[in-house]
């Protein structure tokens, strides 16, 4: 209406709004009549109802529903006799209820047919653009709300590259927030910007690439298959849209079916293998009793004998493997079980040329565990440390307790050759080792074992710096704990 105050430079014109009910809500305009009418008590708040005002190009709108002009004597009030009046009905509600008016009064010598008219073309005007609005802002509200809830990770794009929308999925996965993308930080994000580079260039779109994040500050990360699309104005491109999502549980599952699948071919084949073999082992160990009877040059027999027991028992752990660990509980001061150990391997670790160093944090600590399954667990563990330095060094071995988390910890660290990621992401699978003549059991065994005690094992390593295992135990009884300053 301001615009149309301008293109009739000259004409003086005053815009008057009113509500379905008749009342102005606005007035503005040519200052000559507005101070004429303002006269009158034609302000905002009045009333335009037959019954107050008479005939009037307002009230006779909203009556009959169309537009129409009231010019000169045709107004009931004298005062108004001197003005023509143009008056439109307009409505932008999805039901088409009336909204109210837009009128414009000019004076009599001004007043022309082509007012209504242009009155009509801009009240069609403003309503099909309050529609648009209207429809504008639901679709807006309509994307927010998915963009938002939606969990995949949704990034948008101008022709340039600058990301335009970052949503809270996005966030989520990337663990980046959005304020910090659009601030330009994209190379917290670079292999997706790196794409969404490549599709600007190209025109063609992404689909279904494998893309990585990390998970917080730790060394896992976060698998995600990745969407980048660009979006065209008839043949231009004006931006893109991608879209990833975050299958890192999936390919943790599928991995776990797969490791599945393969224990259970290696438990069949174990199954019948052991089946195949401890019969005429049983058969020999027989025998061999029988000779040692009568022969008093027994030497050598004892020792195939010792050697036949131990192919039984490897056997034996061969078929166990991948079997639940059955485990025999029973309180245990796990400070003396490791103090314990650590002297037992004393002599072994003088054979190789190492020294272990032994401190405590704790006094005593009394857990319900399996004694000797945890021995095992230590002593595979010290063992491994010992290969690991084949010119020898230094074991250190730690107790301490986190009263606060309710656990209790034993660190073993050597001073070896270290482990890569990989090598780690890989211990305590099954026939995976890192030494030339291993079988890869062991750690599987002790994983299990420490497992079945409801903690876990991680490992600190670096390929060079040496490998620190961290076996975490859960603590039953924080009063039968007692810690020292220190403690050697």
């Amino acid at each position: 209406m301001k615009k149309l105050i301008q293109n009739v430079n000259g004409v003086p014109i005053l815009v008057v709004t009113t509500d379905d009910e008749g009342y102005l809500l606005d007035i503005y305009g040519d200052q000559t009549i507005k101070g004429m009418v303002d006269k009158l008590g034609i302000t905002a708040g009045a009333s335009f109802t037959e019954k107050d005002a008479g005939t009037n190009a307002v009230s006779l709108a909203l009556k009959h529903g169309e537009p129409l002009e009231v010019i000169g004597e045709d107004h009931f009030h004298y005062c108004l006799s001197e003005t023509a009046c143009y008056s439109a009905p307009f409505s932008f509600a999805e039901d088409e209820r009336l909204t109210g008016t837009i009128s414009i009064m000019s004076t009599i010598e001004h007043a022309s047919p082509f007012h209504l008219g242009m009155l009509i073309s801009v009240v069609d005007t403003i309503e099909r653009e309050i529609q648009l609005q209207q429809k504008n802002h639901k679709l807006d509200l309509l994307n927010q709300f998915i963009i938002s809830s939606t969990p995949l990770g949704v990034v948008m794009t101008d022709k340039d590259g600058s990301f335009l929308e970052f949503n809270a999925g996005a966030e989520e996965i990337t663990g980046v927030y959005k304020n910090q993308i659009l601030a330009g930080e994209t190379e917290r994000v670079k292999e997706i910007f790196d794409y969404i580079t490549s599709v600007l260039e190209s025109g063609s779109k992404v689909e279904n690439v494998e893309i990585t994040f990390p998970v917080n500050q730790s060394n896992r990360q976060k698998l995600c298959l990745l969407d980048v699309f660009p979006l065209y104005d008839e043949n231009q491109i004006i931006g893109t849209f991608a879209q990833f999502r975050d299958l890192t549980s999936y390919h943790e599952l599928q991995q776990q079916v797969i490791q599945s699948e393969k224990l259970s071919a290696i438990g069949k084949l174990g199954t019948g293998l052991a089946h195949e073999i401890r019969n005429p082992l049983t058969s020999i160990i027989g025998l061999t009793q029988l000779l040692k009877e009568n022969n008093n040059q027994n030497k050598y027999l004892e020792v195939i004998t010792a050697e036949l027991e131990r192919m039984k028992s490897l056997v034996n752990q061969f078929v166990s493997l991948g079997k639940p660990v059955e485990v025999n509980k029973e309180n245990c001061d796990v400070c003396e079980l490791v103090h314990n150990t650590v002297e037992l391997m004393t002599s072994d670790a003088r054979l190789h040329n190492c020294k272990i160093h032994f401190e405590s944090y704790v006094s005593y600590c009394n857990l319900k565990i399996d004694k000797s399954q945890m021995k095992q667990v230590l002593i595979n563990f010290i063992k491994n440390a010992f290969e690991a330095m084949p010119d020898g060094g230094r074991i250190d071995i730690k107790l301490y307790s986190n009263l606060e988390q309710n656990k209790f910890h034993i660190d073993i660290s050597d001073e070896g050759e270290g482990m890569t990621q990989e090598e780690i992401e890989h211990l305590g699978t099954p026939f995976f080792t890192t030494k030339k003549s291993g079988l890869g059991m062991g750690l599987s065994v002790c994983f299990d074992i420490i497992k079945s005690h409801q903690g876990k094992i991680e490992i600190d390593s670096k390929k060079g710096y040496g490998t620190t295992i961290h076996m975490i135990l859960p603590i039953n009884h924080l009063k039968e704990i007692d810690e020292l300053e220190r403690c050697f």
